[in-house]
């Protein structure tokens, strides 16, 4: 009896590490919903942890949505005293624009755009243009955009 219980407790534990050591990730098919994130064995220095675009998806949460819509479509959006003011569709513009000019647009703003700078350092704001490749531009923690685009401005 005692080495059936001991069966068991040593089977609950061997359950409880594989699920621990899953890798499967769910896709995210609604920007609302956020995915099932995996711990990679080895990340480079370059890429964010998932912790980190953790903090930038609260960020675009807290500080994007607004204008910028939890899918990230922009479009048109009233303003106080009733302008209309178009805001950019994040899945288009700036794919081919490098993370620098991205960043900028947050830090510096512009076209409309108000500027983050005193409200996000410049880690989380580069954790937002991680995001934002990731859950608009379709590119994983490791890509790069252009360095070679055009310098246009995002917002």
């Amino acid at each position: 009896m005692k080495s059936f219980k001991l069966s068991i407790i040593a089977l609950a534990l061997l359950s409880f590490v594989a699920a621990c050591n899953s890798t499967q990730t769910a896709q995210n098919t609604n920007s609302n919903a956020r995915p099932a994130s995996t711990v990679p064995t080895a990340t480079p220095a370059s890429a964010a942890t998932p912790d980190e675009l953790a903090s930038a998806a609260a960020d675009y949460t807290q500080f994007c949505i607004k204008c910028h819509k939890a899918d990230g479509t922009g479009g048109a959006m009233e303003m106080d005293g009733g302008k209309t003011m178009k805001v950019t569709n994040l899945r288009e513009h700036g794919k081919k624009d490098p993370d620098e000019h991205l960043a900028r647009q947050i830090r510096e703003g512009g076209d409309e755009m108000p500027p983050f700078k005193k409200k996000l350092d410049d880690q989380r704001i580069n954790n937002l243009v991680r995001y934002i490749r990731r859950e608009f531009h379709g590119q994983t923690q490791g890509s790069a955009a252009n360095s070679n685009a055009p310098a246009t401005p995002a917002h």
